[in-house]
């Protein structure tokens, strides 16, 4: 995730929005806390073995080609529960989010919040222009390098693959970064990470293991939004009014939700709650963002022969898409059979 920083539009709400951003940061900045071996003594020996797999996932991003970051050298107490806020928003009847504007990190279609009922209220406000709105948590996020951003505590109890996929994933948006474009940024990101972590852990079966099955629902899971998707724009263009859409599309939610999700070969619990989740098209859109642009990615990838470290030197080189949305299209099934992830030999 990126935090938005930067002066905004003359709005006052906008300007409101980035004081919030400004405090916000500057507190992180005032509570971090420098790892001295003293104050990594007093950590537990989970957390002590986090930080070891922290250190090693940034040396591993430097040795892919990406920029040697001086983030994630401080810690913060900050707990799962104090999370930053997502807010992501979009029209009933249409699956176009709602975008805001800032001039270092362009337009964007979500807003980040360090106060939970700030979140909220903002959320409650654009639903009451009768959007569709979502707000998800993240634990960690990028300043683009701007901020030397610190190791928030609890991710340090997270498991090894969990925790080398999050650093290199925020250490792509700190080194390959295209203004205006969410989708690329993110999903650029996760494939790095992704293939990263399989590279990374690739004599250790039973984390390569575990990066496959994270990877496989994570494109399984594209797909299901994919064709989710289609479904509603289909419905929409049959019911173009808000309201309309919004009675129409419950039987389709419901379908997915007690359905066709559970028909699916799922490896991991990770997506169980979109069972239970409230789908409305920000829901869909803010997921979507981070998967979205996956398959021309691995097209790209595959092209490579694989080579990780070429695909970081190509995007470095010129960020951004390399392939148009036709040629996505034309990639054939069986070339998307690789993000299931091979099998392990016995």
């Amino acid at each position: 995730m990126l935090l938005l920083l930067g002066a905004g539009s003359s709005a006052c709400s906008q300007v409101g929005y980035l004081a919030h951003v400004g405090v916000g940061q500057m507190r992180v900045l005032r509570a971090r806390e420098k790892l001295t071996p003293a104050r990594i003594a007093q950590l537990s020996s989970q957390e002590r073995q986090g930080l070891a797999t922290l250190e090693r996932a940034r040396a591993y991003g430097a040795s892919l080609g990406l920029g040697h970051s001086t983030s994630f050298r401080h810690l913060i107490e900050r707990t799962e529960q104090e999370s930053i806020r997502v807010v992501v928003a979009a029209p009933p009847n249409r699956l176009e989010p709602v975008t805001w504007w800032f001039p270092i990190v362009g337009r964007v279609a979500y807003r980040g919040y360090f106060d939970p009922e700030a979140a909220r209220a903002f959320a409650e406000s654009l639903a009451q222009r009768g959007l569709d709105t979502y707000i998800r948590t993240a634990l960690l996020y990028s300043t683009l390098g701007w901020f030397d951003d610190p190791i928030p505590r609890a991710l340090l109890s997270w498991e090894p693959v969990d925790i080398l996929v999050t650093i290199v994933h925020e250490l792509v948006h700190e080194t390959i970064f295209v203004k205006g474009d969410t989708a690329y940024n993110e999903a650029l990101a996760t494939l790095i990470a992704h293939h990263a972590a399989l590279d990374y852990f690739g004599t250790e079966r039973a984390l390569v293991a575990a990066a496959r099955d994270r990877f496989a629902d994570q494109r399984r899971f594209a797909e299901l939004l994919a064709d989710l998707s289609r479904d509603l724009e289909a419905l929409y263009r049959r019911t173009p009014t808000a309201d309309e859409a919004r009675r129409s599309r419950e039987a389709v939610f419901r379908r997915y939700q007690q359905e066709l999700y559970p028909s699916l070969p799922w490896r991991t619990h990770r997506y169980d709650e979109f069972t239970r989740a409230e789908l409305s098209n920000a829901y869909i859109l803010a997921n979507q963002t981070y998967l979205g642009d996956l398959p021309c990615l691995e097209a790209e990838l595959a092209e490579l022969g694989g080579d990780l470290r070429a695909l970081v030197r190509e995007h470095r080189a010129k960020p951004g898409r390399h392939k148009t949305e036709e040629e996505c299209k034309l990639i054939p099934p069986e070339g998307e059979a690789r993000w299931a992830g091979a099998p392990m030999s016995s």
